[in-house]
């Protein structure tokens, strides 16, 4: 009698063995490729990550380009202005009409030839 229930104990942990093995195989390999996916993930968002920063980094240069550029237009306007404000070209105008007309207009024809290059859009043939 002891020995039909030691062999029913055996057959029993060899019953629970095989299942409790098969489970954790089928759990080992759902783990294991839900470990591939997450680390696809966590190279991607690297990835991601890193042209963002890339970006970030041209557009902070950009950025401070742009703010250069404004300065030195200020600088610019403000100086124009103290001219401006130091003369009063009325009175100049009408004591000496021909020297403030050919500066005024050499001035816009300046002013409208930097306009003229600045929006020149020239279209090129690339059908060759």
């Amino acid at each position: 009698m002891l020995s039909k229930v030691l062999i029913g104990m055996m057959l029993m942990m060899g019953i629970g063995g095989y299942f409790y093995y098969t489970t954790t195989k089928a759990e080992l390999i759902t783990l294991r490729d839900l470990n591939k996916a997450y680390e696809l993930k966590i190279d991607t968002q690297e990835d991601t990550i890193n042209r963002i920063q890339n970006s970030y980094a041209v557009q902070t240069e950009s950025l401070n380009e742009i703010i250069q550029q404004n300065q030195d237009i200020q600088a610019e306007m403000t100086r124009y202005l103290d001219i401006f404000k130091r003369h009063d070209l009325a009175k100049i105008s009408a004591a000496k009409p021909g020297l403030i007309e050919t500066r005024v207009n050499g001035a816009t024809k300046d002013v409208f030839d930097s306009l003229e290059n600045d929006s020149d859009f020239s279209i090129t043939d690339v059908s060759n």
